[in-house]
């Protein structure tokens, strides 16, 4: 729904949903002063990348330490919340970004090395490959990886044994992976399920402090 372009000092957002592209623009985050570890190691905008996670990562055009990066792309202006140099790098980065596959290209017809030419339309419409990692978790931080069905959205719901709805939220439909942060949890067992047109896959998390 929404396009992210940037300048050298500002970053914008455009609603593809409107008729009127140019009174949608709207100004989400301008450039601050900050600097690290040397005062020419500033991070702009420059390259964008949509990340498994559902998130946008945006590079610096001159040689920085830190990544900004846009935590909720499908929501409104300002609520999009951006966040300036959020990343920290262990190394620096210049006109570069992070990259992952998009599992959901699908097959090239004729193509004589394709490896996705075995996929079937039943098996792009299911959810699949839900992983927990650490399992058992000694402090609520955990990834799930999945797959969502093809170009649909999903839902993923913490649990426990009691059936108790302890934590949920939204998977864009990017998506491949989360990582959490449930530092609330007492020890015990949970369910972590990944839901999405009408297919859903629980794996049993256990939590030991």
């Amino acid at each position: 729904k929404y396009i992210y372009y940037g300048t050298f000092r500002t970053l914008c957002q455009v609603n593809t949903d409107t008729t009127n592209l140019a009174a949608s623009l709207d100004t989400v985050a301008v450039k601050d002063n900050y600097c690290f570890p040397y005062n020419f190691t500033c991070p702009d905008f420059w390259y964008k990348y949509l990340a498994p996670n559902g998130k946008i990562y945006i590079s610096s055009g001159g040689t920085a330490v830190d990544f900004h990066y846009i935590n909720q792309p499908d929501s409104d202006g300002v609520s999009c919340d951006v966040q300036l140099h959020g990343l920290r790098l262990p190394c620096y980065v210049a006109r570069d970004n992070v990259y992952h596959p998009n599992y959901y290209l699908g097959p090239v017809i004729g193509s004589v090395c394709d490896t996705l030419a075995h996929v079937g339309i039943y098996e792009l419409n299911q959810v699949k490959n839900v992983s927990l990692q650490p399992n058992p978790t000694h402090d609520g931080n955990f990834r799930v990886s999945y797959l969502l069905p093809q170009n649909k959205n999903g839902n993923l719901v913490v649990t426990d044994m009691m059936g108790k709805q302890v934590y949920k939220t939204n998977l864009p439909q990017w998506s491949t992976l989360q990582d959490l942060s449930l530092y609330w949890l007492n020890d015990g067992v949970y369910f972590v399920t990944i839901e999405s047109e009408g297919t859903k896959v629980s794996k049993r998390l256990v939590v030991l402090k």
